[in-house]
């Protein structure tokens, strides 16, 4: 099994729990957690919510060069680097990179219910979209793209079940499961989804 699935030429590698790195002419992460090696330094972060498990400073750091772009809903505080605040369904374009912030948040569970995102970026020409951590939702019927990136871990997101039944409300190509074993009451067996997901591509973490 791989950390990375290539795509037309667009690397997605998972690094682990909802941390993905994302190369093609430029670099980018996102919700990078606990970076505990050295990495390709990043042209773009976005983070999707304040969490210490998505919004980690260190980690941040870490991977930062002076002219790095930190992209984030509003609610998150980041100082000293250079950022740009997104509003649900707001776009913007950074280093020929289309970024727009999606709907992220829990019907039935009260960790996110506000100041969160997902995104879709489109990295020449291939929309990939990260779902944040999120239940399914309505919005994700309007969501067309590659490949889609979303949470089974249950507890704080959808679970491997509803993940499967939001594959189904998605229009991708491939589905990429993420956010599952790294922390607490957020163990899910990626075979399962898989099973219902035809088009599923499970990755192992690379870290």
């Amino acid at each position: 099994m791989e950390s990375t699935f290539e795509y037309k030429g667009v690397e997605i590698t998972w690094l682990k729990h909802a941390g993905f790195q994302i190369r093609n002419s430029v670099v980018i992460y996102i919700d990078p957690y606990d970076i505990n090696k050295e990495l390709e330094k990043a042209d773009i972060i976005l983070i999707t919510h304040e969490h210490f498990d998505h919004m980690d400073f260190k980690s941040i750091k870490n991977l930062s060069k002076p002219d790095t772009t930190i992209v984030h809903p509003k609610g998150c505080i980041i100082e000293g680097y250079q950022t740009c605040e997104m509003d649900v369904n707001s776009k913007v374009a950074i280093k020929g990179v289309e970024i727009q912030a999606v709907p992220a948040y829990n019907i039935d569970k009260p960790f996110h219910k506000s100041g969160c995102v997902g995104y879709i970026i489109d990295v020449n020409g291939i929309k990939i979209y990260h779902a944040g951590d999120t239940d399914r939702i309505p919005e994700m019927k309007g969501i067309n793209v590659d490949i889609a990136l979303l949470p089974i871990g249950g507890t704080y997101t959808m679970d491997v079940k509803e993940a499967a039944e939001a594959a189904k409300d998605i229009n991708a190509k491939f589905f990429i499961p993420m956010h599952y074993g790294e922390i607490p009451s957020t163990e899910a067996n990626p075979e399962e989804f898989k099973k219902d997901v035809k088009n599923a591509v499970i990755l192992k973490p690379l870290l």
